[in-house]
């Protein structure tokens, strides 16, 4: 057989083979793509993953910065006045919203404190607990990251005072020790300015809160009534 029969019997097994060819071509092609775009996705959850646990620790250290500043708050003399204006003017207190009405005035006490910028006030403390990003877009050119990072982002706490109780204070005879209840509210709220007319109507994403609880004592102070009330 000459050369020219058998280039003729070789290009006649191509055309034969040229489908498959194009099938093997487009199926790696494929592949290749599904990759790019799983290791697309993968990095996007993981920038959204490392960004919400960001920000779940913000919340975290508010709501125990709200801890920390009742305690500062509640000295003796305080400690009793605030108990005194949840008998006589109790607020109402989502801490207290599983407890029935006909629980007693005793259970339903309840003050309720506001904001870091109430604790700053009561301290004289001019400087602001949060700063405020002041860009109006992530990573804005000019504009100096505030306390939750270059991004636009607002946060803050409140507190709720409950239980009132007295106890004997140690190494007092007619004196008595407060306890009360203190549950923290800890929240940051991501804004995007740009949805919604921007500002205090801009649209809030991923808001993440916190409570934290716990029992604050502060003695000592006359008793009410019976000892260990």
């Amino acid at each position: 057989m000459n050369a020219l029969a058998l280039a003729k019997r070789r290009a006649a097994r191509r055309r034969l083979d040229g489908g498959a060819i194009m099938f093997i071509v487009a199926m790696t092609i494929a592949v290749l793509a599904s990759v790019g775009i799983y290791a697309l996705v993968a990095a996007t959850t993981e920038v959204r993953m490392s960004g919400n646990e960001r920000q779940s620790t913000q919340t975290h250290y508010l709501a125990e910065y709200g801890i920390l500043g009742a305690a500062r708050e509640i000295s003796s003399t305080i400690a009793d006045k605030y108990v005194q204006l949840m008998a006589s003017n109790p607020d109402t207190c989502l801490s207290l919203a599983a407890v029935p009405a006909t629980a007693g005035p005793l259970a339903l006490q309840c003050r309720r404190l506001g904001g870091s910028q109430e604790f700053q006030s009561a301290w004289g403390n001019a400087t602001p607990v949060t700063v405020v990003y002041g860009g109006k877009v992530p990573y804005a050119p000019g504009f100096a990251p505030g306390s939750f990072g270059p991004t636009p982002m607002t946060g803050d706490f409140f507190v709720e005072l409950s239980e009132p109780s007295q106890e004997p204070a140690p190494g007092y005879s007619d004196q008595c020790a407060d306890r009360l209840t203190v549950t923290s509210y800890g929240f940051t709220q991501p804004q995007y300015p740009l949805l919604a007319g921007g500002g205090q109507n801009g649209v809030f994403g991923g808001e993440g809160i916190e409570v934290q609880r716990a029992r604050i004592k502060a003695e000592p102070v006359p008793c009410r009534g019976t000892k260990g009330r």
